[in-house]
């Protein structure tokens, strides 16, 4: 019985043993159609059952005779095919690895193996170099062509051997690069208030700046008279007359009045004025009781518009306490801005600007917002308005029902570190 079976398994393997060759008109047919037949299969016992072993239960050994599959000629190409992707797939990782190294190579050599932060002042401060270069070499030649006119009357009345002409055109020529060096130096020595201190401006006061050679002067409001002076201002809150609940945009660009009234400079504007100086921050606060202190961070950064605007600060000194930086959950070293209709801060269930109606560096949400909503004196309800979460009794604020603090005046500056009048 079993033995029967077996044949029969064996043959039902064999009858389907058809497969494809190729004809000479390149399709594919049945072997059945070319003459092929079913191959033979044998079934013999593998070896001898051994003495009291079931033969239903001893091995059987199915043979077939070598087969050969006859397949379409256009798999020939396949292996070919699979050889040319690869390559091409060399190919394209080749070509982004050296444009990833053409991008990368020359900032990693200059930076050195430094961290994220200096390589990226690093490498603005080569741009800043080469554009200085360029105005120089514009201004220069702007400068020659100018006094070409003079230059050539002075040589035709000149008398006397050619060494006294060459003398006195190389004179003439000396006067006019002292007095392109004298403009320059003009330009690049108001890159904001400790300069214009340093030039004899000692009244406070609004002054026009230019901290990139490259970039537009914009006006500024310098403090000449507070800690040795110098300080340009960034920042001014006293009455509520200016509404900080605004937009991207607005924030980017500055609003407000900088003569005596209140404003933001404008983010892009505090990102030039920090961009290739250490500055420092100064903070002064004074609240409805007449309490008056300040916070001051020797590390004071303001990233370009491509990062958001993203802040670094710390070096805590003063007596306001350290807000910026309250704990690891309320940091607001290295955030980016946020606004109302710009949405970068950490916290995943909304937008703190929004929530708080201002433009800040939002952690998730806030220790420290001085764009808040002005108050005059305390209120109740969500803690919208100016806020520094270090300031005295602020414990007492925990409960939305009670009382918030709420500030008379908030100013915020800065100037060069180690600045010396």
């Amino acid at each position: 019985m079993r033995l029967s079976a077996l044949c029969l398994f064996g043959t039902l393997l064999a009858l389907p043993s058809l497969s494809w060759t190729a004809a000479n008109s390149g399709e594919g047919d049945l072997l059945g159609d070319n003459g092929f037949v079913p191959c033979t299969a044998t079934l013999r016992p593998e070896r001898v059952c051994g003495e009291g072993q079931d033969e239903n239960t001893c091995p059987y050994l199915f043979s077939l005779p070598p087969l050969t599959v006859h397949l379409p000629k256009q798999l020939s190409e396949l292996e070919k095919i699979m050889e040319d992707l690869q390559k091409l797939k060399d190919n394209v990782d080749q070509l982004r690895k050296m444009c990833a190294d053409c991008t990368v190579s020359k900032s990693e050599r200059e930076c050195g193996g430094q961290g994220e932060k200096e390589c990226e002042k690093l490498t603005e401060g080569a741009d800043r170099q080469r554009d200085e270069k360029n105005w120089m070499n514009e201004r220069g030649l702007e400068r020659l062509n100018d006094c070409g006119t003079d230059r050539v009357e002075v040589e035709k009345t000149i008398e006397g051997d050619g060494d006294t002409k060459t003398e006195n055109r190389t004179t003439l020529e000396e006067k006019e690069r002292k007095k392109w060096e004298a403009e320059r130096q003009i330009t690049i020595s108001r890159r904001d208030c400790s300069d214009l201190l340093l030039r004899g401006e000692t009244k406070s006061g609004v002054y026009l700046v230019t901290p990139d050679i490259q970039g537009r002067s914009f006006p500024v409001f310098c403090d000449m008279e507070l800690v040795g002076g110098g300080w340009t201002l960034i920042q001014r809150r006293q009455d509520g007359s200016v509404s900080f609940n605004r937009s991207w945009a607005e924030y980017r660009s500055g609003f407000g009045e900088l003569d005596g009234g209140e404003f933001w400079l404008g983010n892009d504007m505090i990102h030039l004025l920090t961009r290739d100086r250490d500055m420092v921050l100064r903070v002064e606060l004074e609240d409805f009781d007449g309490v008056k202190e300040h916070a001051q961070y020797e590390h004071f950064r303001v990233a370009s518009g491509r990062l958001r605007y993203r802040l670094t600060v710390g070096g805590y000194s003063g007596r306001a306490g350290d807000a910026l930086r309250f704990n690891k959950m309320y940091d607001h070293n290295n955030r980016a801005f946020t606004t109302p209709d710009k949405d970068h801060d950490r916290y995943p269930s909304g937008n703190c600007g929004a929530y708080y109606s201002s433009g800040w560096w939002f952690d998730a949400c806030m220790a420290a917002n001085l764009n808040g909503k002005y108050y005059v004196d305390k209120y109740r309800g969500i803690r919208d308005g100016i806020f520094w979460g270090t300031w005295r009794n602020i414990s007492t604020e925990y409960y939305p029902t009670n009382y918030r603090q709420s500030f008379k005046s908030v100013r915020m500056m800065i100037r060069p570190k180690g600045f010396s009048p």
